[in-house]
Formats: structure tokens, sequence, C-alpha cells
């Protein structure tokens, strides 16, 4: 099991602006994720860095908490290596 969890972290500004998330590792953040208003366009990051296109990274929301997924996991242990 990873030690990494995710935390949404807002929006930008405006109507149809990205989702922000926040991966946490014991409480510090070491990556950030974005995604389009509607989901269809991906992003990661190391905090404050350039966003790099990638693929679906969380799972959950709504009713479910947010996770890693197994890709997302994967994807973030490759950035911070």
């Amino acid at each position: 099991m990873s030690d990494l969890s995710v935390v949404r972290a807002g929006r930008e500004a405006g109507d149809f602006s990205p989702y922000l998330y926040r991966v946490l590792r014991r409480d510090e953040c070491v990556a950030e994720i974005s995604h389009t208003y509607r989901g269809d366009e991906h992003f990661l990051r190391r905090p404050n860095g350039e966003w790099q296109p990638s693929d679906r990274l969380i799972e959950g929301g709504g009713p479910e908490p947010l996770r890693l997924s197994k890709a997302g996991v994967r994807a973030v242990e490759k950035l911070l290596a």
C-alpha cells in the first residue's frame, strides 16, 4: 500500500476552470494533479513546477474518498525518483 494521499486543492478562477489536487506524503505536498473541467485532459507536476500531460491518476470522488489509482501511484513515484 502506498503512503501517498490526495486532497482537493480547489479550482482556478472561472466557471470552467481546472480542478486542482495535492498529492501528500506524510502531510507534505510532493506533487500536484490537475484536470480540465470536463476531465478530458489530465496533468501532473512537482509543486510549482511545469505541468506535464498525464493519464487519469485519481479515483473516487463524490461519496467515495479520493485516492491515487495504481497508475497514479506509479506516475507520482516516477516523478519523485
